[in-house]
């Protein structure tokens, strides 16, 4: 995933915590808001109840892999954060982009060709 499709700042996080409207999957929970920048920005967030360093920068990893192909196929002008829950250590691959486009669908943020 290229960097500038990225949430990087707190103070970026913080507004999507704030005013984001939240959808919630066994494995994920994305929060979304409007943002004033003309594409989508993307951030991962992954407690550390979830487990260690390693295990928390694999789950990142592989959420930041399954929603690069997604890119072009979701809404404009929203930030987004994915919140990954203790299940998606062990899920498959496939179950989580499954996870993330049913989230995606839920808070309509796909476009049209995409459904």
């Amino acid at each position: 995933m290229k960097r500038c499709y990225s949430l990087k700042r707190n103070k970026n996080f913080r507004h999507v915590y704030r005013v984001g409207k939240s959808n919630a999957s066994r494995q994920l929970v994305l929060l979304s808001a409007r943002s004033k920048e003309p594409r989508v920005r993307v951030g991962f967030s992954v407690s550390k109840k979830i487990g260690n360093s390693v295990v928390r920068n694999r789950v990142k990893r592989r959420l930041r892999e399954a929603f690069t192909p997604m890119i072009p196929g979701v809404k404009e002008g929203h930030d987004l954060i994915f919140i990954a829950r203790d299940a998606a250590v062990e899920e498959r691959f496939s179950a989580l982009c499954a996870s993330m486009r049913y989230l995606l669908q839920k808070a309509n943020l796909l476009k049209e060709l995409e459904r």
